[in-house]
This record gives C-alpha cells, sequence and structure tokens, in this order.
C-alpha cells in the first residue's frame, strides 16, 4: 500500500462521522454498561473496553490492536483495563489526562497506563489520531526485545505490569520531529490495512522499534529542556555512587541505580556537573589512590584497589592530576 492510499483510508468518513457530524451524538451509556467504574482516589470513574476483544485484530499480533478514533464524537472521563497508546497521524487531538488539558499535535504520542484518567475532546475533520491497545504478554515480549530496563519507557512499562502499582501513569511524547515514528506506524498500519500471513511477525518488530524510537525521542526532548531534569539530591546520589564504586563502577551500574538509561544518565551529569561519567570515575580512583599512598600503600597496591589494572596509565593519570609519580607522591610525606 503506498502512503497517498493509507492516507486517503485514514481520512476517509465512516457512516457514524457522518451521522455525528450532523449533530447525532453517541450514548456513552452503552460503552459503559453497568457496574463497570473504577475508584479513581475519590472519584468514580467508568471503564470502557473489553480486553478479550480489543486484544484480537486481524494482521496484529496476538495482544495488540489499533482503531481510529471517531472525529465529531468526544470521550467522556475513562479508563480501561490494559495499557494504552494515543498517537496522531494528522491534525491535533485535544484530551485532558488526569485532570490536566494537554493537545497532542502531528506525530505526537501519549503513553497511557490503564487507571489513568483521560478524556478525548471532539476531533475535526482533518483530526486523525489512532488508539493502539497493548495487553501485559505483549509488553513482557517488547521489554525483553527491544528495551534497555533502565529506560523511561521500560520504567513505565515495568510499572504497567507490576500488580502492586496504581497504573495512573503517563508519558507524552513529543515526537514531532522524528522520521522514524512516523515511518514505523505508518508501516504498521499499512500491515493493518492489508494483511498477510507474516503481518503479524512484522508489526511485533516494527513496534518494538517504534518503543526504542520513542525512548530515544524522549530523552533527547529532557536533554533539550531549559529546566534541570535531575533534582540536586539526585546528582549528589549519583557521584556518590561513583565515589562508593569507583574501582569496578560501570556506566550501566549507575544508570541502573539512577533508574535511567545510560545515554541519557551519562548526558545528565555532564550537562549537570561539567564532567563526563569516565572523568568522575578516574577522580574518584585517583583520590582513593592518593589516600592509600598516604596511608603508606605501594603504588601498586593503590593502584589495583583502587580500580586500575594497567599501571601505565595509573601512572599517566596519576601525573596529570598531582603533577608528580605515586613514589614522589609518597615521598613528601613525613617518616
Amino acid at each position: 500500500m503506498d502512503l497517498a492510499r493509507l492516507d486517503s483510508l485514514l481520512l476517509e468518513l465512516t457512516d457514524s462521522e457522518r451521522a455525528y457530524h450532523a449533530g447525532a451524538r453517541y450514548d456513552w451509556n452503552d460503552a459503559f454498561g453497568s457496574g463497570h467504574q473504577q475508584n479513581i482516589g475519590e472519584k468514580h470513574i467508568h471503564k470502557i473496553g473489553d480486553p478479550t476483544r480489543a486484544l484480537h485484530q486481524e494482521g496484529m499480533p496476538e495482544g495488540l490492536s489499533i482503531v481510529r478514533n471517531s472525529r465529531f464524537n468526544p470521550v467522556p472521563e475513562h479508563v480501561h483495563d490494559y495499557v494504552e497508546i494515543s498517537y496522531v497521524y494528522r491534525g491535533h487531538a485535544p484530551q485532558v489526562v488526569n485532570g490536566a488539558q494537554l493537545t497532542l499535535a502531528q506525530n505526537e504520542v501519549l503513553l497511557l497506563d490503564a487507571a489513568c484518567p483521560h478524556a478525548v475532546g471532539e476531533l475535526g475533520e482533518h483530526d486523525i489520531m489512532l488508539s493502539i491497545v497493548i495487553s501485559r504478554p505483549m509488553l513482557h515480549r517488547s521489554l525483553e526485545q527491544s528495551l534497555s530496563p533502565s529506560s523511561t519507557v521500560s520504567q513505565f512499562l515495568i510499572n504497567a505490569l507490576n500488580d502492586e502499582t496504581d497504573h495512573r501513569g503517563h508519558v507524552h511524547f513529543r515526537a514531532g520531529n522524528s522520521r522514524r515514528v512516523r515511518r514505523y506506524m505508518q508501516e504498521i498500519l499499512c500491515e493493518l490495512l492489508e494483511p498477510t500471513a507474516a503481518s503479524p511477525q512484522t508489526v511485533s518488530r516494527l513496534f518494538e522499534l517504534l518503543l526504542v524510537e520513542l525512548m530515544q525521542s524522549y530523552e533527547t526532548s529532557l536533554l533539550q529542556a531549559d529546566m534541570p531534569t535531575l533534582p540536586s539530591a539526585q546528582v549528589a546520589a549519583a557521584v556518590g555512587y561513583i565515589e562508593r564504586h569507583a574501582c569496578d563502577c560501570t556506566l550501566n551500574d549507575l544508570a541502573r541505580h539512577l533508574h535511567l538509561s545510560p545515554n541519557y544518565a551519562s548526558a545528565l551529569l555532564k550537562r549537570q556537573t561539567g564532567r563526563t561519567f569516565m572523568q568522575l570515575v578516574q577522580e574518584s580512583r585517583l583520590t582513593r589512590a592518593a589516600t592509600l599512598l598516604d596511608a603508606g600503600s605501594t603504588a601498586e597496591a593503590a593502584a589495583r584497589e583502587a580500580g586500575y589494572a594497567n599501571m601505565s596509565f595509573f601512572y599517566k593519570k596519576f601525573a596529570e592530576r598531582y603533577g608528580c609519580t605515586p613514589a614522589a607522591y609518597r615521598r613528601r610525606l613525613p617518616r
């Protein structure tokens, strides 16, 4: 399917949309049914959607389905039994999420946990929003196949799989400039509208790539923001962790400790301390080595304890910081 045909199909009005445009209103009591409510804080929020039906769709992998939201038909506040991704293919989509108003622009994404209250405002004729419904097993597979366990997206999905959390979270991805997000969504939609025997596997891979791209675009947007993204206490915790574990600390270790991706943790440290992760590690190791030399250790023993396996590299870094060799540093001490 070419993209012009895809655009045409998505813009085509359904019979129900023509009726809504003419003034008809959908009776949401039919969708809510009886007894389908969930207590969120002090409010009773209606629950929409039957996961047993919503998660089975031709051309899609088991546990993932896609629907185009009806235009001219606002959706009142509600929750689901599943995780939902809202994607704006064209135009804008006004929403209220956890009581706060936001508008999704073209190519932006909203990731909603099951118990996150949200409402969708009226979409115009040229506003195309798609909702992707995701089951727990599908989330498990996506985490295992595609995402860093410390990324923002992974942490959200881990929370969604945890029975002990309140499931009210959401993440707004301002991915308007990401060509990959749009391309992956277009390919997924082409598989949906013209399914083949290979479509479920193809969509699974495309969905994993979509999540990876969302993770990268989200972290890039945070790093480009004017406001600091780590509180000073958390920066201090990061530096303290490096100091305590300098002899064998890796960037992956630190990222897991901070619940961030490695690239994001590294960029944050550089922006907020002025030094790279490895510079901070080297400083901590050299401080440790100097302390051991002060206590009477040999250069070889101090290097080993501080985490240096290469003595030539240790001598070079020590001289750069202290302006002398480890032996000369020891000789300055009174005996």
